[in-house]
């Protein structure tokens, strides 16, 4: 029987864009839920509040909107002309002219500017309802001296505020790129971004950029499913070359997939260690343990993972799937019955520590989460671990003004977070990558994920650099290349400190030469395995903390680090960062 005072409607704490659904609500979510004694108490954006046994309760969601009010999209060509990052879900339709071309001109001049010369010779429309951005070099006309490279990221929402980011990293690689060298075939780069629609439609994203574009690269995708599913059905098999900033599950190192598909981030194997050896570190006597999980590719076999390695130290008492809806105005599946009927049952132990594997979804739980345990007897507060898909969320999870209104709130949930994520960023080169970000978007302390599609993006177009002269770029010639790009005894190449981007130049002319060069990125080493794709990478263990004081302005401070012991050990050892 689930416990009567979890009478409120968890299910509508919303997925989308997780800051979206809780905007409007003037009572506290989490701890001044005792304000009301009528529905008029509780005035919610969308005016459906309720007040169920002193509680303010969400009926339905409010408006769909980012949570700064803010485009961080970089201002490129869509179908339109507007910054339209929507997607109706459909299959993806593309137009195609059916001329014969040899230059993108010609293509441009029948059309509009968002047309190209793609496969077979043939005019194309880049823009599609999932492509909706195409991007001449450095933002100028149409040209025909141009190689279009891809990317697909989930940019709309709910993943909108943490992947847009990755999107806008991406194209200032690009632009980098672009601002100092140009191709030894004569070419500059070009761009064109598709919207994975939250991963579901990745594969169709793909096959236009492959079987209709023809791009040689493709940056993205950030799921490891859709890295999965892409790989296998359409860059494999069109021999493109992929670079996934994000994808870390396990399978991918063991893709049969002709060196095509590469990425900067460690496999979870290595973060199931973390986690493993974090969880026994802090657990106590029989205190419980509960892991809950976005039910995808990523979030199974992490927390499978996770569980074998700590299951005979740590006593685990449920491994709980939960499925997300993409719908903005739908809730998080599974989430009000992991918490009203398995969670906090009659009778039942709530656990003490919560490790959550999954992404930005994990916001609405957590939230949820803590209106349920604060009214338990006595309050069953736990310990929230995230994994690295969910660290960047911790501020935001604490930044709810409309729906945290007491400091108290805020401070209990400073206390009770922190996460375990890849080595993911060089402090001294992302100093001088976020100032360059920030000058072209306005946009300051951006998530440390997005060093990643930076790095993504010029490794690709390194490789391509060092493309022999008069062979074609092609994703087979592209990953033949990349052995040039990690060779200790090479050129070193630092994407920083400086602001400044002259080290491409120094790359570019120490590639196209021949020469090799050893690269740290903004992430930091990209030391590849050649025979993987793969890098092995140390673990950061986060916490949130207040800037300057201000408890209304969190950010997350890396406090310990997992050093791994030596190759090819897949543990290591956790040490407090002085």
């Amino acid at each position: 029987m689930t416990n009567p005072k979890l009478s409120w409607k968890l299910g509508a704490l919303a997925l989308a864009g997780v800051t979206s659904a809780f905007v409007g609500n003037a009572c506290s979510l989490v701890l001044g839920f005792e304000e009301c004694t009528t529905d008029a108490d509780c005035s919610f954006e969308s005016g459906n509040g309720t007040c169920e046994d002193g509680v303010c309760v969400f009926d339905e969601v409010g408006d769909d909107t980012d949570s700064t009010g803010e485009d961080t999209t970089a201002e490129d060509t869509t179908a339109d002309g507007t910054m339209d990052e929507t997607v109706d879900g459909t299959a993806e339709e593309t137009t195609t002219g059916g001329e014969s071309c040899t230059t993108h001109t010609e293509c441009t001049e029948a059309h509009n500017e968002n047309w190209l010369c793609g496969c077979n010779d043939t005019c194309v429309e880049a823009i599609t309802p999932l492509c909706q951005i195409i991007r001449w070099p450095s933002g100028g006309d149409p040209a025909d001296d141009t190689l279009f490279v891809g990317s697909i990221f989930p940019t709309s929402p709910p993943f909108d505020t943490l992947i847009v980011p990755l999107q806008n990293a991406t194209l200032l690689a690009i632009d980098d790129f672009n601002g100092e060298v140009e191709l030894g075939t004569g070419q500059r780069i070009g761009w064109i971004a598709c919207d994975s629609a939250g991963g579901t439609m990745a594969v169709e994203a793909a096959d236009h950029l492959v079987n209709n574009v023809c791009v040689p690269a493709v940056v993205g995708p950030v799921f490891s499913e859709s890295v999965m599913a892409v790989a296998e059905d359409v860059t494999i098999p069109g021999g493109t070359f992929m670079m996934t900033p994000t994808g870390t599950n396990k399978k991918i190192t063991n893709l049969v997939d002709d060196d095509l598909v590469w990425r900067p981030i460690a496999s979870d194997i290595y973060q199931a260690n973390a986690i493993a050896d974090r969880v026994e570190a802090i657990v106590q006597d029989d205190q419980n343990v509960v892991i809950v999980h976005k039910n995808d590719l990523y979030g199974t076999d992490l927390a499978a993972d996770a569980f074998a390695l700590m299951g005979g130290n740590v006593n685990i008492t449920d491994v709980l799937p939960y499925d997300v809806q993409l719908d903005p105005e739908a809730p998080i599946v599974d989430v009000e019955n992991i918490i009203a009927n398995t969670l906090f049952t009659d009778g039942g132990n709530p656990p003490e520590i919560i490790v959550l594997v999954g992404t930005s979804e994990l916001i609405a739980f957590v939230l949820g989460y803590l209106q349920a345990a604060v009214v338990q007897q006595p309050p069953a507060i736990p310990r929230f671990v995230f994994s690295h898909g969910a660290v960047a969320t911790m501020p935001d999870t604490i930044k709810f003004p409309d729906i945290i209104d007491d400091d108290a709130t805020q401070m209990l949930l400073y206390s009770i977070m922190e996460g375990v994520s890849p080595s993911i960023f060089d402090p001294e080169n992302f100093a001088a990558f976020n100032t360059r970000y920030f000058l072209k978007f306005d946009e300051e302390n951006i998530i440390t994920t997005s060093s990643l599609a930076y790095d993504s993006a010029l490794v690709t177009l390194f490789a391509m650099s060092a493309i022999p002269d008069g062979e074609p770029i092609t994703g087979a010639n592209i990953a033949a290349q990349m052995n040039k790009l990690v060779d200790p005894g090479g050129t070193f190449i630092s994407f920083g400190p400086d602001i400044d981007t002259t080290f491409i130049q120094t790359a570019f002319n120490t590639l196209s030469t021949g020469g090799t060069v050893d690269l740290k990125g903004v992430s930091g080493e990209l030391s590849f395995d050649v025979s993987t794709g793969d890098v092995r990478t140390d673990y950061v263990g986060w916490e949130p903390i207040p800037v300057n004081d201000d408890i209304d302005n969190p950010t997350i401070d890396a406090v310990r680090s997992y050093v791994l012991n030596p190759e090819p050990a897949q543990d290591g050892t956790w040490f407090d960062i002085p």
